[in-house]
């Protein structure tokens, strides 16, 4: 845990200038990292640390924040930088305050998403890896999405629930039965840029009423991922889906293959939280042959 002083010179250190610390106030939510608001003589920050061990973590969600930034979609807290002491790692941000949501908060979501996935690439991945969570995230590039998605995406999950007892070899054989079928099951798209890790806690309303992302896992995939994970776990309003569509059409059939999607998400769950994911994992599995 940083204390004051510590606090107050890494935000000296991403800032640039003597700064002074006026109050901390401790935020819930996180489930990795421990986050604060703190008070400065020059304004309010939001500040995610840990120990020293997560600056690769945090140098990954800064280099995404920048990526998504540069897109002028989807708005994301500016970053102010990531900053180490002699224990400890932060990322420091800017801090968004929240308002009531604006009539059409669901449709202007919906279409900055859809504009975002309208920057595109050649080649599926990403120029460096990143974090899905706690959990590595390996991005490198492939030609095809069916490549990416099961060298990338769903092979090195299978192995980490394999090496923690959380997959059987029986249960993890079931997915060379799904490999073969992958192109055929999935419509040709050009890459898109993915925010990589939305649901429903990883959005804000901003002080204007208007949303806000953070804690991206950036990379060009297929956008079908994202938005079947966005239906995963729920939060998002049918507005939203709707306004996308009239930016950037889906294939249609987008929403029957989503539990083919939702596999790696399913995947990251396994892995973090046990076994409770399986049945999901199995259903899936089950409706699309394997």
């Amino acid at each position: 845990m940083l204390t004051d002083v510590e606090m107050a010179y890494s935000l000296e250190s991403a800032l640039g200038k003597s700064v002074s610390l006026k109050k901390r106030v401790a935020l819930g939510g996180g489930c990795i990292h421990n986050a604060e608001r703190v008070e400065m003589n020059i304004g309010a920050f939001f500040v995610k640390h840990n120990d020293l061990s997560q600056r690769e973590n945090f140098e990954a969600e800064a280099d995404g924040l920048n990526a998504l930034a540069e897109t002028n979609t989807l708005r994301v807290p500016k970053l102010v930088g990531v900053a180490t002491t002699e224990r400890d790692a932060c990322l420091i941000l800017e801090f968004i305050d929240s308002a009531p949501k604006q009539p059409n908060f669901w449709e202007i979501f919906g279409e900055s998403l859809a504009r975002l996935h309208l920057c595109r690439r050649a080649t599926f991945g990403y120029h460096r890896p990143n974090f899905i969570g706690a959990l590595p995230q390996s991005n490198r590039a492939r030609e095809k999405w069916s490549d990416f998605f099961r060298e990338e995406r769903l092979l090195p999950m299978i192995r980490l629930a394999l090496k923690q007892g959380s997959l059987s070899p029986s249960e993890a054989k079931r997915f060379e039965r799904l490999f073969p079928k992958l192109d055929a099951l999935v419509p040709n798209e050009t890459p898109a840029l993915l925010h990589g890790d939305l649901w429903s806690g990883n959005f804000l309303i901003d002080e204007r009423g208007l949303p806000t992302v953070i804690d991206p896992a950036v990379y060009f995939g297929h956008r079908e991922a994202e938005l079947a994970f966005m239906n995963l776990f729920g939060g998002f309003d049918e507005r939203l889906f709707e306004a996308y569509q009239d930016v950037f059409p889906l294939e249609r059939g987008w929403r029957e293959r989503m539990g083919l999607f939702n596999l790696y998400p399913l995947l990251v769950h396994l892995n973090l939280f046990g076994r409770s994911y399986w049945g999901s994992i199995d259903v899936a599995l089950k409706k699309f042959g394997a």
